[in-house]
């Protein structure tokens, strides 16, 4: 596979504290890529950088073969490279409609943009069910359904997602999940960032490891769900 994302010697950080410490990934077209690690690993803080959210320390980010290390948030997104942050970041006065309308606030092919609100409705009916109620009335699991369903408004190439099981049910997690499985088979290339290391290894195709800012190991997820480490670290034994 061709890589999407290429990310070469990435480095954040907070004053004097180095989050993520010259890390090296890539993100294959097409496939479903997931960064796991514990809590405080540096997890967030990788996807908030390669956003253009918060600003990199050091390193390189291509997208497409294009250097976009330096560009705003908002030229990364026009670009296809499009994050569904951690908590989900609703906003809650405002109508579910609204809410995803706000996803494809670049774009202006009207008639596209009724097209895709539609097929998120499809996807999700209980935001058609709701599509004019404020979404801050909205459970965990529908927040999250909003979340992903505002991020696709915008088209994107790449779909970054921070922690998106995070509070929810067992089974609200695996609808998101079969979701997210579903996106990827319509060509949709995702990268996960994950603290349930089961479920991000069992659905991507490859997997990092992320450990106080430093990748310690990288590998085919199947591979990873079977290493000892990673099994004694992560998954119970």
């Amino acid at each position: 596979m061709t890589a999407l994302l290429s990310v070469e010697g990435l480095a954040v950080a907070y004053g004097h504290i180095e989050a993520v410490k010259g890390i090296d990934l890539a993100v294959d077209a097409g496939a479903i890529t997931t960064l796991v690690g514990a809590n405080g690993a540096g997890k967030s803080t990788t996807l908030l950088a390669l956003s253009g959210l918060i600003p990199k320390s050091g390193g390189r980010v291509l997208f497409d073969g294009e250097d976009i290390t330096g560009l705003p948030a908002h030229r990364i997104v026009q670009r296809g490279l499009v994050q569904v942050a951690e908590g989900r970041a609703t906003l809650t006065t405002l109508t579910v409609r609204e809410n995803l309308e706000l996803g494809a606030y670049s774009r202006r092919d009207r008639v596209g943009r009724e097209q895709d609100l539609e097929r998120i409705f499809t996807m999700f009916p209980r935001l058609r069910e709701r599509a004019s109620g404020a979404a801050g009335n909205l459970s965990g699991g529908e927040q999250q359904m909003l979340a992903i369903g505002r991020a696709l408004m915008a088209r994107p190439r790449l779909l970054l997602l921070d922690e998106p099981s995070m509070g929810l049910a067992p089974l609200i997690v695996q609808d998101i999940f079969r979701t997210l499985a579903a996106l990827n088979r319509e060509g949709l290339s995702i990268f996960l960032v994950e603290q349930n290391v089961r479920q991000a290894l069992r659905l991507a195709s490859r997997g990092y490891v992320l450990e106080t800012g430093r990748v310690v190991m990288t590998d085919d997820a199947s591979a990873l769900m079977v290493n000892p480490r990673v099994r004694e670290a992560y998954l119970g034994g």
